[in-house]
């Protein structure tokens, strides 16, 4: 699935959900809700937060989810096989939904993909 289907999925399904970006390894902005601007602050605001847990988990296993829960709303950032996804939420969201439904368009983007050459699924 492409990022941007996985977007629109994402915000058919998930009512708790404002805003939305998929990031590919580096950082870099595959698909966003909003404009690209808004695309790159949200690509900003997650590698802050996750560089910002990494440092309170110095030494412990890699951060794979970060929220932030604020009066307005929260923020969740969710990192699986090499893409991240960030959310900003509409205000006292159902955690674990969230954090679901941000998870699932991760996952996602693997379905329809081709099998890498040589594996089992590709006939070797």
């Amino acid at each position: 699935m492409e990022p941007n289907e996985a977007l629109a999925e994402l915000a058919e399904l998930s009512s708790q959900i404002e805003e939305a970006a998929i990031l590919g390894g580096t950082g870099f902005v595959l698909a966003s809700t909003g404009t690209p601007e808004r695309g790159e602050e949200l690509a900003r605001l997650a590698a802050e937060l996750l560089a910002a847990a990494e440092d309170v988990r110095a030494g412990g296993p890699e951060v794979t989810r970060v929220e932030v829960a604020l009066a307005q709303g929260s923020v969740f950032v969710v990192r699986e096989g090499g893409r991240s996804a960030v959310a900003t939420t509409v205000a006292e969201p159902t955690a674990g939904l969230a954090l679901y439904d941000l998870r699932t368009a991760l996952r996602r983007l693997d379905e329809g993909a081709s099998p890498p050459p040589g594996s089992d699924a590709a006939g070797a």
